[in-house]
């Protein structure tokens, strides 16, 4: 890689790993307003995956050299767009959060093509927690809410194991 494309490379990790910071704040918050108790609880999973990734990240983050601190702006962001999803009659919310997922899974996938063989767990971990997000999603959609955490849940105990 050139400087250019190695700085270009570095800023986009540090870009996802401040998306887990405005994801753990939005994740959190919407666990909080849920006025159901067990999407409530699957919310309250998904910020665990947040959290376990933003770790990962964070530590990517520093071994590349760039900036690991927490973007207050970022987690802002997320707590000021609780309510644009929380308000959303459910279906509606998990249509539309399992299409914006697409695109910042393909982002993602992209970075794993372009890193060093030592970050490669990790980025292709950044990748795979969007996947099993995308799919609680689309099993709530089909109807399936009583396994939709179930692959978040064995991602995020296959992360600890590591």
């Amino acid at each position: 890689m050139t400087v250019n494309s190695d700085d270009d490379f570095i800023r986009k990790v540090e870009r996802a790993y401040q998306g887990e910071v405005y994801g753990e704040a939005l994740y959190s918050g919407i666990a909080d307003v849920m006025d159901d108790p067990a999407r409530a609880e699957k919310w309250r999973v998904l910020t665990e995956l947040e959290v376990v990734t933003k770790a990962r990240m964070r530590d990517l983050v520093a071994k590349l050299g760039g900036d690991p601190r927490e973007s207050e702006a970022f987690r802002q962001k997320g707590a000021d767009h609780v309510h644009k999803y929380a308000s959303m009659p459910w279906t509606d919310f998990m249509t539309v959060f399992s299409r914006e997922l697409d695109p910042i899974i393909e982002r993602y996938a992209a970075l794993e093509e372009r890193c060093a063989p030592e970050d490669v767990e990790t980025l292709r971990f950044l990748t795979e927690h969007e996947v099993v997000t995308k799919t609680f999603c689309d099993l709530e959609l089909a109807g399936r809410s009583d396994i939709s955490i179930e692959p978040t849940r064995e991602l995020i105990a296959k992360m600890r194991a590591a």
